[in-house]
């Protein structure tokens, strides 16, 4: 029997390492937490870093966007202007070939068509004259004006045509409108309707005073046709 306590299996613990033990654990605690609160402030500025990222790469988009509409824009104002430096070309061969251009002329842009001589679509009045009496014969190079506009026998210099001869009107041919007679009707569809530039070499030097509103005078002829 034994006699006292059998301390041969009894494990000692030193009391202050065992305090040392608690106040790692406590240390340890603390970081966890700290860890806890970065990851939480992480996952914030990610979240807000993703937004940002977002932004910018829809504003990215956007400023590509507006930087092809700018080089469409560039490229329409480039043809443009190719086009008027092509008309100033022409208007200034123009007054070569007709020395009162710059005095007593003036010139705008007008609507044109074509039409045919002895047409169909032009009922009674096809009669192949003209409002002056001209035989409508396209190779005579003649026009049809608006005769309270263009006096008959002006010269007209259109815009990639060339000279012609106020010699016809008709009742749809009012104000800044000119009808080109043309051989056939093919070529009438394909032109349609086209703005040019216009210079007119009144017979007497001057353009016409009489108002624009007021309808023309000189009847229906061989262009006439609807608006």
């Amino acid at each position: 029997m034994a006699t006292g306590a059998d301390w041969g299996q009894a494990v000692v613990v030193d009391p202050a390492h065992l305090a040392g033990l608690v106040a790692e654990r406590a240390r340890l605690a603390a970081s966890r937490g700290r860890l806890r609160a970065v990851a939480a402030t992480l996952a914030v500025v990610t979240t807000v870093l993703g937004g940002v990222a977002w932004w910018q790469t829809d504003h990215i988009r956007n400023l590509g966007r507006r930087v092809r509409e700018q080089q469409r824009t560039i490229a329409s104002s480039r043809a443009a202007l190719t086009t008027i430096a092509k008309s100033h070309d022409h208007v200034l061969a123009a007054t070569r070939e007709a020395p009162t251009i710059g005095t007593r002329s003036w010139g705008r842009r007008f609507k044109v068509t074509r039409y045919v001589p002895r047409s169909p679509a032009y009922g009674r009045f096809n009669d192949g004259f003209t409002a002056t009496m001209k035989k409508a014969d396209p190779a005579a190079r003649i026009v049809a004006v608006d005769p309270m506009l263009i006096p008959y026998g002006s010269w007209v210099w259109i815009e990639d045509l060339g000279w012609y001869r106020a010699e016809d009107c008709g009742s749809a041919i009012k104000g800044y409108r000119l009808d080109v007679l043309t051989a056939t009707e093919k070529e009438s569809t394909e032109w349609g309707r086209r703005e040019r530039f216009v210079i007119v070499v009144p017979p007497d030097g001057r353009a016409p005073e009489a108002p624009m509103n007021e309808a023309s005078a000189a009847g229906t002829t061989q262009s006439e046709r609807d608006s």
